[in-house]
């Protein structure tokens, strides 16, 4: 993905489904706006530690992946509603995760 992505300061949503990423940008981590964030069907392998910059983000859909953890960062991420995270490697979620206290849907 471009670098200038991260220009685009008004962005609510972006749909990266269905490529064939194996990571993301730190720069999508600077769009304050972003309200949905979708990274299913990727092969995603680890998260940019910047994501906890995504305050206003309200849902992160990171299901079909290779992710292994879930980065601190997440447990952040104030604002966040809804979480999906199947269909990884995951073999447990921290503790932190309480933190999430306007999570409606894992």
């Amino acid at each position: 993905l471009p670098a200038a992505l991260g220009q685009l300061q008004s962005l609510k949503v972006l749909d990266l489904n269905r490529n064939q990423l194996t990571e993301l940008p730190t720069a999508l981590c600077s769009l304050a706006a972003l309200e949905k964030l979708y990274v299913g069907n990727n092969e995603v392998t680890c998260l940019p530690a910047a994501l906890g910059q995504l305050q206003s983000l309200k849902e992160l859909s990171l299901s079909v992946n290779n992710l292994r953890e879930v980065p601190e960062a997440v447990w952040s991420l104030a604002a966040l509603e809804q979480l999906h995270l199947d269909s990884n490697k995951l073999s447990s979620l921290p503790a932190a995760m309480g933190q999430l206290q306007s999570l409606k849907e894992l």
